[in-house]
């Protein structure tokens, strides 16, 4: 038996190992089709101090409801007891969440990412299947499966259109979504979970063991994003809290980290009303111990989603440099009031461990440049970057060549730039292996920006080979020469199996015929795809611009139906087009080539949604592309 223990515990270490990367890669995809709300209300940054403690604080009043427009002036801070000076302080408050401009804003993900940073808060949902998601014994509880979803719903419909959030499961983990603001991503996330409630560990203790170490690897990867507000948001039915299975030492690291980079924990119990139950103490302990809110005792789950919502809208974040300043690795207690009022509750992390260091300790070292950019959570975004990927099958007819755009915006060149590019792909498979690289300079010129313009604009071409179909992440990393400037971009790709579908669909790539930014290198996709591609999704009416894809067969060449629309912000169709094309048999590739010119001279301003579907049968293969006319 202890032998099987053995195994089962370096197993789940592996498991571990592998999950880090593929759930904790957060990253950050904006939406292009969306306009950046004008009350956008960026972070403060507090790094020109490295000693600086910063704490972000929600304080409510009698009600319940955020207390506004205080100052540094009116809250009190001691630590052991000890008056703290604040020197860095910021209020954020954000707005009521208006509707999406689109009907279609949260089901249908861009086919372009940007690491333009505009979001306000991270929230990492994470998903307790390891041990049964509202299990009554061995039996699924479908009352606790259907409301789990329900709220999961109202959770992401109460997102802010500039809201970075992921999805993360402790068991069922090829299902989990990055860090996101493409909140159509988690909708689908969560549409997968099985109705059943899944599969769950026979050993009680295991199952612990992979909740408990998935809440602390998302603490860990949010404690290396600083000057955000970073919230967990738990589903689950049996939290595996302090001693359970001996964890208790596990939970004291959690906690030690989730207070230094002030990460609240905010625990759903996915039972409801639980007559008799201490589990609720649990919930409320870990949301205590955080600065974060349990939802526990009730079988409406909505007053508490508001509340964690409530409390992460209006807030604030402020710093201060703590008078003792020996770093002993010792617990030190954080107590923050309101002068005058001691009425009001103030939430925020109660204690945390000095940092310790040894004489003759160094610094950590970095990775390269060009590899830092793209090492977090969120990639750099001093050079802005907008980057599409379309899967094509090879030219050779083995495997899939993906088709790279990167869009690259800058500060106005004053005269013509002889610019380089220094451009590193990877890619990575849903587990975290790396399939892919490539690494190469661009040369491109780039023309004087024009006097109508605030930026220059101009983009690079790529291709990466990956052998087999799946699910993939690119991290694009490039450096400006002309500017000395980095950036990353993490993209999500998914490769048909182009060789056995019945019907599959390439990515979509977007041609503007007038476009007057600089593309570099034209030939470098000359045998993948017959038109010169572009990251831009936004158009005026002149412009001439075409859609292209291709339409592959895996089985008998036969005639494809295949449809066409354009819907706009409302949800009416105003393009329907159908045609009939047939691939071409030769050798293993049977494949044909589908275009369609966008009339933009007769749509309105706004936003749209181009979709094709293929048809074969029962078997439908579609692909989107939200596009936008000023």
């Amino acid at each position: 038996m202890k032998g099987m223990k053995q195994v089962k515990c370096m197993k789940a270490r592996l498991r571990g190992r592998r999950l880090t990367f593929m759930i904790f890669t957060l990253f950050t995809s904006f939406m292009v089709c969306a306009p950046m709300q004008a009350q956008t209300q960026n972070p403060p940054v507090f790094r020109t101090r490295t000693d600086l403690l910063q704490l972000d604080v929600t304080v409510l009043d009698k009600t319940g409801k955020p207390v506004k427009g205080l100052t540094a002036d009116d809250f009190i801070i001691l630590e052991d007891k000890q008056p703290q000076k604040v020197e860095a302080f910021t209020a954020i408050d954000i707005p009521d969440t208006p509707p999406p401009a689109a009907v279609w804003a949260n089901k249908v993900s861009p086919d372009v990412t940007t690491n333009e940073d505009g979001s306000q808060r991270i929230f990492v949902i994470v998903i307790d299947d390891a041990q049964g998601m509202g299990k009554a014994g061995r039996l699924p509880d479908l009352w606790a499966l259907r409301e789990m979803k329900k709220t999961v719903a109202l959770f992401i419909d109460s997102l802010s259109a500039v809201d970075a959030v992921a999805l993360v499961y402790t068991n069922g983990t090829r299902e989990s979504q990055n860090l996101t603001t493409d909140h159509a991503k988690i909708v689908k996330a969560i549409q997968a979970y099985p109705e059943d409630g899944g599969d769950i560990l026979a050993d009680s203790c295991l199952g612990q063991m992979y909740s408990r170490n998935m809440i602390g690897a998302v603490v860990d990867h949010l404690a290396t994003i600083p000057d955000r507000r970073k919230a967990i948001v738990y589903w689950g039915a049996f939290l595996p809290y302090m001693n359970d299975c001996g964890s208790g030492f596990y939970w004291d690291r959690i906690l030690q980290q989730a207070q230094q980079a002030h990460v609240t924990i905010n625990p759903i119990d996915t039972m409801g009303l639980r007559f008799g139950s201490v589990a609720s103490d649990k919930y409320k302990s870990l949301a205590d111990d955080t600065g974060g809110y349990a939802v526990v005792d009730s079988n409406d789950f909505a007053p508490g989603i508001r509340r964690i919502f409530l409390e992460n809208s209006s807030y604030y974040l402020m710093a201060y440099a703590p008078t003792n300043d020996v770093e002993d690795g010792r617990f030190r207690r954080v107590s923050v009031s309101i002068k005058g009022h001691p009425e009001f509750e103030v939430r925020t992390r109660r204690s945390y461990w000095a940092d310790k260091r040894k004489p003759g300790d160094a610094e950590p070292a970095e990775p390269p440049p060009n590899l830092k950019s793209v090492a977090g959570l969120l990639p750099e975004s001093k050079l802005s970057l907008r980057a599409t990927a379309a899967p094509f099958v090879a030219p050779a007819g083995e495997g899939a060549d993906i088709a790279i755009t990167l869009g690259i915006r800058q500060p106005p060149f004053a005269q013509r730039t002889p610019e380089q590019v220094e451009l590193l792909i990877n890619a990575y498979t849903a587990d975290g292996d790396p399939r892919g690289s490539d690494s190469q300079t661009i040369s491109v010129t780039v023309p004087a920006a024009k006097a109508d313009r605030d930026v220059t604009r101009y983009e690079v071409l790529a291709r990466l080979p990956l052998p087999k179909p799946g699910k993939y992440q690119i991290r694009l990393s490039a450096h400006s020469l002309a500017s000395d400037t980095r950036g990353g971009v993490y993209v999500d790709v998914e490769v048909p199996d182009f060789a056995k579908d019945a019907v599959s669909l390439s990515g979509v790539v977007i041609n503007n015929a007038l476009a007057a930014d600089p593309v570099a290198p034209v030939r470098i996709l000359r045998d993948v795809v017959p038109v010169v591609p572009t990251s831009e999704r936004s158009f005026v009416p002149t412009d001439v611009v075409t859609a292209f894809l291709r339409v592959y067969q895996g089985g008998k060449v036969s005639a494809i139906p295949i449809k066409t629309t354009v819907t706009d912000a409302a949800g009416k169709v105003v393009v329907n087009k159908s045609d009939t094309i047939k691939a071409e048999a030769s050798g293993e590739k049977r494949a044909a080539d589908y275009q369609l010119r966008l009339p933009l001279a007769d749509l309105k301003a706004g936003d749209y949604l181009l979709t094709f579907e293929a048809m074969v049968g029962k078997v439908t293969a579609r692909r989107d592309v939200r596009f936008s006319v000023r």
